[in-house]
């Protein structure tokens, strides 16, 4: 649990889930036990935010150099972090997930796709894997799997906050160490699926490699992927 800056409990650590104040990343044990907490609660800073020009969504001047939802760079002015590779995706092996992160020419999450009907769909198998978590992580829910079959071409992995008008495809609301907004799967016309993790807080493995923040990695049949806490989703097609 978070304490925001206007004194509400939070259940997320990045912004407040009631009122969608920008947390300043202390729990609730920190604050207590922090002579200053006073000053912090009732104190509230003014953050400056702008539009991105590429997707419109209201960035943060403290929030880092990317736009979290489509991976404009405030900073140079490009789209997608670093220029996207201009050549064809190499084919995808397990050796080179994580070191060599598969670009797929102008990908951008940030524009709808329109998928025709004879693409194939693919779906995502959600499960809690215990074995996943850390010493830090809290005990993991029981939870069924759950199957998420991928309708259109944009897909938000995180989690839902109703202050923040976030509803992923994807919602993982059981796993407080997803963000809000995590990682995009974007399914191309071809058929291809492609995972971006869009400035996570905490990182996401593909097959137990931790794939680079703003890099499309291209996804196949079969492939692990693991965040938060103990989240695992498997790809089905």
């Amino acid at each position: 649990m978070y304490i925001c800056p206007k004194n509400h409990n939070s259940t997320e650590a990045d912004f407040c889930s009631e009122c969608g104040a920008k947390i300043m990343g202390l729990g609730v044990a920190e604050l207590n036990s922090n002579p200053l907490n006073p000053q912090i609660s009732t104190t509230s800073t003014s953050v400056s935010a702008q539009p991105c020009p590429d997707c419109s969504t209201l960035h943060e001047a403290d929030s880092g150099s990317f736009c979290e939802i489509c991976g404009y760079n405030f900073l140079t002015g490009t789209q997608g972090g670093d220029p996207l590779s201009v050549f064809p995706p190499p084919v995808k092996s397990p050796a080179n997930i994580a070191t060599a992160p598969t670009r797929l020419p102008n990908s951008s999450v940030s524009a709808p796709i329109s998928l025709p009907s004879n693409v194939s769909q693919w779906q995502m198998i959600i499960s809690i894997d215990p074995s996943l978590a850390t010493p830090d992580s809290p005990t993991a829910p029981v939870q069924a799997p759950i199957t998420i079959q991928l309708n259109q071409g944009t897909n938000l992995i995180g989690r839902t906050s109703q202050a923040r008008a976030i509803n992923p495809e994807i919602p993982l609301d059981l796993d407080d160490a997803v963000s809000s907004r995590h990682a995009i799967l974007t399914l191309h016309p071809d058929g291809s699926l492609v995972l971006r993790d869009i400035g996570s807080s905490n990182g996401t493995l593909v097959n137990g490699k931790e794939i680079a923040i703003m890099a499309d990695i291209l996804i196949s049949r079969g492939d692990q992927i693991t965040l938060g806490h103990w989240t695992r989703i498997q790809v089905n097609k």
